[in-house]
């Protein structure tokens, strides 16, 4: 596809601000359905996308649409849960509820969590593959400071009273439900012949593995005593439940190794100690597919060393069954390296064949540099691994050479790879934790990246957004000027509420920048801002990247409340970087995305039109499936049901000879004659008949209806139902 092709579909991303203190990196992250999380110190707060196409035949202005609903969902995550909340999870699997001695608060083994946390603050956040959640969807897993991991999801809601913007259907807002939850007290089944002991854990980390072909996905997490726990999470909903229903849930216990390295551990009296550990310490690679097998690496970091273990899944899966867990008893590879604080990895999303070789790729950050990496399935160097002290491998502290900043990397995104031509490393971008003036590496990116044709700038709108505010100035005489008025920043100079700020607020001056600057040295200047860059993530098919970040004035001190900071959600784009981004975008990073994250991209990432979506791309009457064939007899069957006549296809409508006109279902063609038969897609907001419904109008149809019809995905683009 062109270029032209590409851009003339692309809409304006619109930043917005946010009532919120962080209290962690690494807080923004997105889900395959493209759906928004960000985490605050003791809240959540989730965007859904609004697929709504703007028509400039219905009055709405393109240049001011909003990516996402005007109204966001926020929900505290500090609840400290009870055990019985996993209750049923026992009861599904037929095992006996452990009686377990429960106190409110933190776990583990440490000095401080072993006597209980008192700050359930927010510490990480990460969607699930889909499938898990409702209608298909993914669901959302969140730690906090007890040491504790808990899922929520989407409940389900009452299809008749729908959340409408704009005159349209769309999903409700109704406050997700924690279906289980593990760590700090809440424990798990285990499955057959896997030994547990139910023991209080405090989980440091986790980490959801890719998607596992519709048959539910692994969670890692890891614990304070340097053990990695590996979880079966499988679900099942049923679509006609009561309102607030949470689904059926089987979470068991199917692998658990030690992940403790190559390198003792030091005492915290060493005059060479350090801090070390990472709340982000797990993370899995891609799935290599081997007959009936499938194959992936899940990284960990402990002591200045990130460790590769190969984990692999026997085939074949039955839904709600334990998969057949195998986890490789020693690391496959590993890398010793320095490595601070809130270090982390991330994989590329593909396998290459090196020499005969499955090899996958992917970026440390340590966190203050990213270093590239490599690991093989067939070529394993355990052997090379060998129980050694820090001092010997030289990991103990950085080379000279490394320590060029102190700033550390606190988002990375590896961008979506070229089938054609293989990159030395993988193609990624970084943001670091604080940028100022003084400070111009605080966003850095391995892509080539030519000016925009648009206004000149180099790199994504939030790169330029963020420059702007940084490389604000004022004369020293006016920048101080409220200091020697007396003045101070204080509750009387923020405004309260949910109220959106607009540029000129955010950009820190209460200054007119056209007031007279008679008498005042105007080549004396000062910065007035910094920012802090918190995390940065990256839409399901590459084509947008977001960042959370905090505003601050470098002059006057700020409060970090609700009420004093200034915190905001930017979005950009990698326009025009090559001719081999666009092939990337358009084929390999398209290639397994569901519907919602396939519009995405193609509303405001460049990606090719989605089939079903959009005026452009929708199906004419004329061109039927097969499957629509087969109720071409119980279409004429049916009648209006006003006043029974026959009905006449119209392509999306049916009317009878008076006029009465009803809605067809988009999966068969079928007139729906009555309200509460069908369901709305979130996408295309087409309507389905429900497929209880669908059996009764065509019962000789039964067996097609129950094989080929999903009670979940739209029939006319493969999108998500909304309810």
């Amino acid at each position: 596809m062109s270029s032209g092709t590409r851009n003339e579909n692309i809409l304006p991303l619109e930043s917005f601000a946010l009532t919120a203190v962080p209290a962690s990196t690494h807080n923004v992250v997105w889900s395959p359905d493209a759906e928004l999380a960000v985490g605050c110190d003791d809240c959540v707060y989730i965007f859904i996308p609004d697929f709504t196409i703007p028509k400039s035949e219905n009055g709405r202005d393109p240049s001011v649409v909003r990516q996402f609903n005007d109204v966001a969902l926020r929900f505290p995550s500090v609840e400290h849960r009870s055990p019985e909340l996993n209750r049923p999870l026992f009861d599904y699997v037929g095992l006996e509820f452990p009686d377990f001695e429960f106190i409110p608060g933190g776990g583990g083994s440490g000095t401080v969590t072993s006597q209980g946390s008192s700050m359930n603050h927010l510490v990480a956040l990460e969607w699930s593959p889909c499938g898990l959640g409702r209608m298909n969807r993914s669901v959302l897993a969140v730690l906090t400071g007890a040491g504790t991991i808990t899922v929520y999801c989407e409940g389900a809601s009452d299809r008749n009273n729908a959340y409408k913007p704009r005159g349209r259907s769309a999903r409700t807002l109704l406050p997700w439900v924690a279906p289980w939850g593990v760590g700090a007290g809440l424990l798990l089944p285990a499955i057959e012949g896997h030994q547990t002991e139910y023991v209080k854990e405090y989980i440091t980390a986790f980490a959801w593995a890719r998607d596992t072909d519709g048959y539910g996905t692994l969670l890692a997490y890891a614990n304070d005593d340097d053990e990695i726990v590996i979880l079966s999470v499988q679900a099942q909903h049923d679509p006609n439940a009561t309102l607030g229903d949470c689904g059926q849930w089987r979470v068991e216990e199917v692998a658990r190794f030690a992940g403790i390295g190559p390198h003792p551990k030091t005492n915290q009296n060493d005059p060479d100690s350090l801090p070390s550990g990472s709340s982000f310490s797990l993370s899995w690679g891609p799935w290599l597919k081997r007959g009936t097998s499938k194959t992936s690496m899940i990284s960990y970091i402990n002591n200045n060393y990130v460790g590769f273990r190969q984990v692999t899944i026997d085939s074949p899966q039955q839904r709600m069954e334990p998969p057949n867990v195998k986890v490789n008893k020693v690391d496959t590879d590993g890398v010793c390296l320095s490595l601070g604080q809130d270090a982390f990895v991330v994989w590329e999303d593909l396998i290459w064949t090196i020499d005969q070789s499955k090899v996958c790729r992917g970026v440390i950050a340590t966190p203050m540099l990213a270093k590239a990496f490599q690991v093989s399935f067939d070529n394993p160097k355990s052997s090379k691994i060998s129980r050694h002290t820090a001092y010997e491998c030289g990991s103990t502290y950085p080379d000279i050479d490394d320590i060029s900043t102190q700033n550390p990397i606190t988002g990375l995104v590896i961008h979506p790879p070229s089938l054609s031509q293989k990159t030395a490393t993988p193609s990624y971008s970084l943001v670091r934790l604080s940028a100022t003036h003084e400070n111009d590496a605080w966003y850095q990116t391995n892509l080539p990246l030519p000016p925009n044709p648009e206004d000149g700038t180099i790199g994504p709108r939030w790169a330029t957004e963020i420059n702007q505010i940084v490389e604000q100035q004022l004369p020293r005489a006016m920048a101080y000027r409220a200091v020697v008025d007396g003045g101070s920043v204080g509750s009387d100079d923020v405004s309260d509420g949910d109220e959106e700020m607009d540029n000129e607020s955010f950009e820190g001056s209460d200054y007119d920048p056209d007031e007279n600057f008679a008498g005042i040295d105007t080549e004396d200047q000062v910065h007035i801002n910094r920012a802090r860059i918190w995390g940065m993530a990256s839409s399901p098919g590459g084509g947008v990247t977001a960042v959370f970040i905090s505003h601050h004035n470098t002059v006057f001190y700020g409060r970090d409340t609700f009420a004093g900071i200034k915190c905001r959600i930017l979005f950009g784009r990698h326009d025009g970087t090559s001719d081999k981004g666009e092939e990337a975008l358009t084929t390999l990073a398209m290639k397994n995305l569901s519907t919602e994250a396939k519009t995405w991209e193609w509303m405001y990432g460049g990606g090719p039109p989605v089939p079903g979506v959009g005026h452009l791309t929708s199906q004419s009457s004329e061109d039927r499936s097969a499957l629509k064939d087969h109720f071409e007899l119980a279409i004429r069957q049916q009648a209006c049901s006003f006043c029974k006549s026959p009905l006449k296809s119209e392509g999306k409508l049916c009317r009878c000879d008076k006029g009465h006109p009803f809605s067809t279902c988009a999966t068969t063609g079928l007139p729906i004659l009555a309200p509460g038969l069908s369901r709305t897609c979130n996408v295309c907001s087409s309507k389905c008949l429900n497929r209880e419904n669908l059996i009764v109008i065509a019962p000789q149809l039964k067996d097609i209806i129950t094989d080929e019809i999903s009670d979940e995905l739209c029939g006319n683009c493969g999108g998500k139902f909304v309810n």
